[in-house]
C-alpha cells in the first residue's frame, strides 16, 4: 500500500509544471472500471488543472475496497514531496476519486482539502464537491457524524452519511439510488453541488440542478487505441497499455481527451460499478 500510495502522488503531479490547462475553480476527476488499469495518463493530465487551483489537491485510491488517502494543502507546483517521489513507476487501479482546489468556504488546511472521508457501516466513503452552499449549517443539521475542517463540501460528506445511518441503506439498489437522489436534490437546493462520492464500490456522480460549472463522463471500452490528452498536448496508445477486456467509465469537470465525452443534464445523478453505468440502467 505504501508503494501504491506514493505513486499516486508522483504520477498527479510530476508533470505539473509542463501542463498548460485553463481551471475554472475546483475540479473533479474520477473512474470506475471493471480491471485495473494504469491511471498515470489520466492523473498527469488532470493535476495540470491544479495550476489555476492552487489550495490543494487530493486524490482517493481504494483498493480491496479500502481507500488511500492522500491530499496537500499546497500549490502542486511547488510541491517539495512531488518532487521527491518522481522516481517511483506508474499505478493501476479500478476506483478513484480526485480533486484540485479553489478555496470559496474554509481556509487553505490540511483538514480543508478534498477529497473527505469517513466510515460508516464498515465502508469507507471519500467525497469530492465543486461548488457553493449558503447557510448550510443550518438547512443541513448534522447528527453524530462531524467534521474535523469547516468547508461544506466535508458538511455535505458527513450529513449524507447521517442521512444513509437514519434510512439504513446496506447494500445499494434502485430504490436507494433513487432515495440518494433526492437527497442530493435537497442539499442542491442550498447551492452549487457537483461532486463525487464513493464507497470503495459504486462511484456516484452528480451534476447542479442549474449545470453550474460542468461535468462530463466518457466510456471507454476495446478495442483500446490511441487518444490525445488536451492538457498534456500527447498523443498516447493504449492498447498495449490497458487490459484487452477492460471497460470502465471517466468523469471529470471538463474533457481530458479528444474522445466523445458526454456532458452530465442538470441535476442527473449517474451511479457507475465496475466501469458498468447501473444507475439509470443503460438501455
Amino acid at each position: 500500500m505504501k508503494t501504491r500510495s506514493t505513486v499516486v502522488l508522483l504520477i498527479l503531479w510530476s508533470v505539473c509544471l509542463l501542463c498548460h490547462g485553463h481551471a475554472t475553480g475546483c475540479e473533479l476527476m474520477g473512474f470506475s472500471f471493471s480491471e485495473d488499469v494504469p491511471a498515470g495518463q489520466l492523473l498527469s493530465a488532470f493535476s495540470c488543472r491544479g495550476e489555476k487551483n492552487p489550495d490543494g489537491w487530493g486524490v482517493a485510491f481504494y483498493s480491496d475496497n479500502s481507500v488511500t488517502l492522500f491530499k496537500e494543502a499546497a500549490d502542486a507546483s511547488k510541491s517539495a514531496l512531488a518532487e521527491f517521489l518522481r522516481s517511483y513507476d506508474a499505478l493501476d487501479g479500478r476506483l478513484l476519486v480526485a480533486h484540485v482546489r479553489d478555496a470559496t468556504v474554509g481556509g487553505q488546511s490540511h483538514q480543508n482539502t478534498h477529497p473527505f472521508a469517513r466510515e460508516l457501516g464498515g465502508k469507507e466513503y471519500t467525497l469530492a464537491h465543486n461548488g457553493t452552499l449558503e447557510d448550510f449549517k443550518d438547512k443541513l443539521p448534522l447528527s453524530g457524524i462531524k467534521p474535523l475542517g469547516t468547508t461544506d463540501s466535508e458538511h455535505i460528506l458527513c450529513y449524507l452519511l447521517g442521512r444513509i445511518q437514519k434510512k439504513g441503506v446496506g447494500d445499494w439498489n434502485t430504490e436507494s439510488f433513487e432515495w440518494l437522489k433526492g437527497e442530493l436534490d435537497s442539499i442542491n437546493q442550498t447551492g452549487t453541488l457537483n461532486c463525487l462520492f464513493s464507497d470503495g464500490t459504486y462511484l456516484f456522480s452528480y451534476h447542479d440542478k442549474e449545470g453550474y460549472n460542468e461535468l462530463h463522463h466518457l466510456k471507454r471500452v476495446p478495442p483500446h487505441g490511441k487518444v490525445f490528452f488536451k492538457d498534456l498536448s500527447r498523443e498516447v496508445e493504449l492498447s498495449g497499455m490497458y487490459p484487452e477486456s477492460a471497460v470502465g467509465v471517466i468523469v471529470a469537470t471538463r474533457p481530458l481527451t479528444d474522445e466523445q465525452w458526454v456532458e452530465f443534464l442538470p441535476g442527473q445523478l449517474l451511479v457507475f460499478k465496475d466501469g458498468t453505468q447501473v444507475f439509470p440502467t443503460e438501455k
